[in-house]
């Protein structure tokens, strides 16, 4: 499998970030109060994955601000909402197309910015193997001005050939830190 397209220098760069800055158990811990979590967020790591999205549209004035307030430099990854990937599970006969069209005009602000990363395609638990055709189905319309990754849910996903369908498409695999899902042996 090639891993090239990942990199594009001799080094690769690493960023530390969470999925998300606005947690309560955070607030007096790191957060003073009165502060903005955002703005304090952001002076402490480079990087954030927007998991609302996951749940919903993202607010077209909410996207605008982040883009203009966060530091040059800083980077979002953003989920992919779960209509797409749990409810009509990339199935192309569903208008997954066009819902994906919408979600990435949405993010436009911050791809013009310069402060997108990727976008995570996060399947749901039971997408298995056997819908692996789907899933390459979906790859194939993805606009390649966009940077994407997949994260499996089911350890049958983890076959070789699977993994190389998503080299093929430049998509990256996110590696999940959790027992529940060792390579196939």
């Amino acid at each position: 499998m090639r891993l090239d397209f990942i990199f594009s220098a001799d080094v690769a760069e690493i960023r530390i970030g969470t999925s998300g800055w606005s947690y309560s158990d955070w607030e007096g811990v790191f957060y003073k109060p009165g502060e903005s979590k955002f703005q304090k967020y952001c002076r402490v790591f480079e990087t954030v994955e927007i998991d609302s999205t996951f749940y919903s549209y993202p607010d077209p004035e909410l996207v605008e601000a982040l883009a203009k307030s966060s530091p040059k430099g800083f980077l979002f990854s953003a989920k992919i909402p779960s209509m797409i990937t749990h409810e009509k599970k990339l199935d192309l006969s569903k208008g997954v197309e066009k819902d994906l069209e919408r979600f990435l005009d949405l993010l436009e602000p911050l791809k013009h910015a310069g402060k997108l990363a990727a976008l995570l395609i996060q399947l749901p638990p039971r997408y298995t193997y056997q819908r692996k055709d789907a899933l390459k189905g979906f790859l194939e319309i993805l606009p390649r001005d966009f940077r994407f990754a997949v994260e499996f849910r089911d350890p049958s996903l983890l076959r070789a050939d699977v993994l190389q369908t998503l080299s093929s498409y430049e998509v990256a695999y996110v590696i999940v830190d959790e027992p529940l899902l060792p390579p196939e042996t």
